[in-house]
């Protein structure tokens, strides 16, 4: 069994119908296998939705801990725009996972609190560290809530992309398309950070 393209299927699928309208056995037949094949190997819908979750999230947590390499000797605003400008890329790379996200967090369930605490909790803390709690972060924010700026942060880095059909509807323009990734990426960095700047 290729596991990983069945993870991929299952990234799309619950992305797209959220976990209650994700049929096990649609992902099976997509991907060529029996259900029983993939009850055997995932056991249950549940255990694919955190395999597939996992997944994902990985790339996420990869994508920052290859930023904070690239980008060790940057501080402050400079930073915060570096990891801006690649959760941006990964966004338009993998809009499933705005999508899964979005499911999870509008209902109270064991699955939401496992999304948090297994990654979005640890990606928080590579994106802003630990200083945005502290009185650096608080100086560098001129004081503004964590919680208020990654939600315009995540928002904006994520709208453009998942809205894809209605941005070429009304105003013909590919969100996919490089160009206009780059042009997205500019656009928010320059909104977002203009405030903060010295």
């Amino acid at each position: 069994m290729d596991v990983e393209n069945v993870l991929e299927i299952a990234i799309k699928s619950f992305a797209n119908r959220g976990f209650d309208g994700t049929q096990m056995k649609a992902i099976a037949d997509e991907a060529g296998y029996a259900k029983s094949l993939m009850n055997y190997h995932f056991g249950s819908k549940e255990n694919l939705w955190k395999q597939a979750v996992s997944h994902l999230g990985a790339k996420l947590m990869n994508r920052f801990t290859e930023v904070q390499g690239y980008f060790k000797d940057l501080e402050g605003l400079a930073a915060m725009k570096a990891y801006t400008r690649q959760f941006i890329y990964f966004s338009a790379e993998y809009p499933e996972f705005y999508k899964l996200v979005f499911h999870e967090m509008c209902t109270r369930t064991e699955r939401a609190s496992w999304l948090v605490e297994t990654i979005l909790a640890p990606a928080h803390y590579l994106y802003h560290g630990k200083k945005s709690e502290n009185e650096e972060g608080k100086q560098l924010f001129q004081g503004y809530p964590v919680a208020n700026l990654s939600s315009i942060i995540i928002g904006v880095a994520n709208v453009f992309f998942i809205n894809a059909f209605q941005m070429e509807q009304m105003y013909g323009t590919n969100p996919f398309d490089q160009k206009e990734i780059e042009l997205h990426a500019d656009i928010v960095i320059d909104l977002l950070f203009a405030k903060f700047q010295g």
